[in-house]
């Protein structure tokens, strides 16, 4: 009887714990994505001071192939999955003191059935604003001080998913803004507890709850635009509006 008991309050207190530990975990998890995106912010920082204070580009293409701003693709661009990518000749690469582990977020669902493995390597889970940085060379990519709005406004990069693939997801490599949220193209992912971690050209970082119509709701949570305070797509810069 007295086992029963025991086995019996062991159950009740794994039932009342469980919830707790998940969401410590999932909040230890969005705090290193966090702790991620503010090393990516010191990197943009310091590419920017180098780089008379303009952007790079989403793509360039070179010779024998493609260099993303996430790593160079030999023979590049590719289709299907595994594609090779040299994440070392990444733009913010130099930056990370060897490491690029920080352009991936914890929460984002790699271990899943939803994930498109596009390039062999994990390369990147968060997107860049590509109103930034086109990859048209036509058009100027962006400096951060010629924005024409306060760079604690505008995003650099965010928690992004890509739907370029049917069935599943893949990396958001890139977020651009959509009018019709029906589009394809990469969106915010609002991963953490339906919020989106951000990093503002300024270097800030913040979490962004969903305000705008989804996308879809994959794995992780809903995909959507990102969106100012006022539901208004400002946060991708000047040249956007809703």
């Amino acid at each position: 009887m007295e086992l029963m008991i025991v086995i019996a309050i062991l159950a009740l207190l794994t039932a009342i714990l469980t919830p707790a530990l998940r969401g410590a975990r999932a909040e230890a998890r969005r705090a290193v994505c966090m702790a991620n995106l503010h090393h990516v912010g010191l990197a943009t920082d310091a590419y920017l001071n180098d780089h008379n204070e303009s952007f790079w580009r989403y793509f360039t293409r070179e010779s024998g192939g493609l260099r993303w701003w996430f790593g160079y693709e030999a023979g590049g661009p590719g289709s299907g999955t595994h594609r090779p990518l040299d994440r070392s000749r990444a733009v913010l690469a130099p930056y990370f003191n060897g490491s690029s582990d920080v352009m991936q977020c914890p929460e984002f669902p790699y271990d899943t059935g939803c994930y498109f493995r596009k390039f062999a390597v994990r390369s990147t889970s968060y997107g860049f604003n590509m109103l930034l940085g086109p990859p048209n060379p036509r058009v100027a990519a962006a400096r951060r001080d010629q924005l024409g709005q306060a760079p604690s406004s505008v995003f650099v990069f965010a928690d992004g998913v890509h739907f370029d693939h049917n069935p599943g997801t893949n990396e958001g490599h890139y977020i651009e803004y959509k009018r019709d949220p029906r589009q394809l193209s990469g969106y915010g992912h609002f991963r953490h507890r339906g919020r989106a971690t951000v990093l503002y050209v300024d270097g800030h970082a913040a979490g962004q709850r969903l305000r705008s119509p989804e996308h879809a709701r994959t794995c992780g949570g809903p995909a959507a635009n990102l969106t100012d305070p006022a539901g208004g797509a400002t946060i991708y810069g000047p040249r956007v509006t809703p």
